[in-house]
């Protein structure tokens, strides 16, 4: 009984180290670009930060608790679920969009915000576009619903507490980002959005176990996100 709670000890022990070590890399990506302004330094960082999240949780599952290498390919279906979920927060999105508008983001604070990358040029927004959707939100997936959602499950136990905690994780970076270009009130409502875009996205995760499953929904929910977002910055 006593080698069994040892065990235990140190699997939960590893699992709270890991989730630090990932957790933090996007906060620390955010305050180094937008806190600091660190110019040339913050790119490099967005790269490190980048690589970081991408490597670290592998190689803290294969080598240090002795995972076995997995694609995360679907066994459970799962794929019109997580479509329907996707079209239900473009709806959502969508009707927020029309009834709130400024109130959440003005145009000329979503320039602020992209201007210092060069994002304001059309084609350049749409590669940006295109690396968010199809490169950064499976990253994302990877990152906040594999890995900090199964570290969350060994800490805290149960299927919602994960779910939320691992949302409020991946909220956080986003609120401290807002914080630099939008009032109180616009951050709170998009802070909320990117939360239950987060339990969606987990609770996914949690009942099919494949991130490419949970990222359909984003990928669904992303696209409506940036057709705003081009809508505002290039007008058509």
């Amino acid at each position: 009984m006593e080698a069994v709670l040892q065990s235990t000890s140190i699997q939960k022990r590893r699992a709270l180290i890991g989730l630090v070590l990932v957790g933090i890399a996007p906060t620390i990506s955010v305050v180094t670009g937008f806190a600091l302004k660190a110019g040339l330094i913050a790119a490099v960082v967005f790269v490190l930060t980048k690589l970081w999240m991408f490597g670290l949780p592998a190689y803290w599952y294969i080598k240090v608790e002795g995972g076995q290498r997995s694609s995360s390919l679907p066994e459970n279906g799962g794929w019109m679920v997580s479509t329907l979920l996707g079209i239900g927060m473009v709806v959502v999105i969508a009707m927020a969009y029309a009834l709130l508008g400024d109130m959440v983001l003005r145009s000329e604070d979503l320039y602020e915000i992209l201007e210092p990358f060069g994002l304001t040029v059309p084609w350049k927004l749409a590669l940006g576009i295109l690396f968010w959707i199809f490169i950064n939100s499976v990253l994302e997936e990877y990152v906040f619903r594999w890995f900090i959602t199964s570290k969350l499950e060994q800490l805290v136990g149960g299927q919602w507490r994960p779910i939320l905690l691992s949302a409020g994780i991946f909220t956080l970076h986003h609120t401290i980002a807002l914080a630099f270009f939008i009032d109180p009130l616009g951050n709170a409502l998009a802070s909320l959005g990117v939360f239950i875009g987060g339990v969606t996205f987990s609770w996914i995760y949690v009942q099919y176990r494949s991130v490419w499953v949970a990222w359909v929904a984003h990928a669904i929910a992303d696209v409506a996100i940036f057709a705003i977002a081009w809508h505002m910055i290039v007008g058509f």
